[in-house]
């Protein structure tokens, strides 16, 4: 026995609504490899990268981590111009992660001043649980 939809309820079927899933907020990783943005003048990639940082709150919750290397570590010593900044995203609860190699091959270790210093396990590790990674 075939069971047939009369027009009044196949409408009602259509018109519900679709449920809406709300889905988690993508998780965001920004690894800085370098104090400067961009190649050619070392002053104006210094500033460049000084306002990135500085901007980057207009992400909102996507902003999960922010890993610094390389040169990058310079950033989050004694004496950056954005130190403020990173340490405004640290208490809002982002996380931010060290390389403690490129800090001791600069001998800053002991100027550190935001972050978490870590190895590159720890970097790699959390490469594999963002959502999208952005390097600069």
């Amino acid at each position: 026995m075939q069971q047939t939809i009369s027009d009044s309820e196949h409408k009602t079927s259509q018109s519900t609504p679709p449920i809406s899933v709300k889905q988690d907020a993508t998780k965001v990783m920004i690894l800085c490899s370098s104090d400067k943005l961009g190649k050619g003048d070392d002053i104006l990639g210094r500033k460049i990268m000084i306002n990135f940082l500085r901007t980057l709150k207009e992400m909102g919750d996507e902003l999960e981590l922010l890993v610094f290397v390389n040169s990058g570590v310079k950033l989050t010593v004694k004496g950056s111009e954005v130190l403020s900044e990173l340490k405004d995203y640290q208490v809002a609860g982002k996380k931010i992660l060290v390389c403690t190699t490129c800090l001791k091959h600069f001998d800053l270790l002991e100027e550190e001043r935001v972050g978490e210093t870590t190895n590159m396990l720890d970097i790699v590790s959390s490469m594999q649980l963002a959502d999208k990674i952005i390097t600069v």
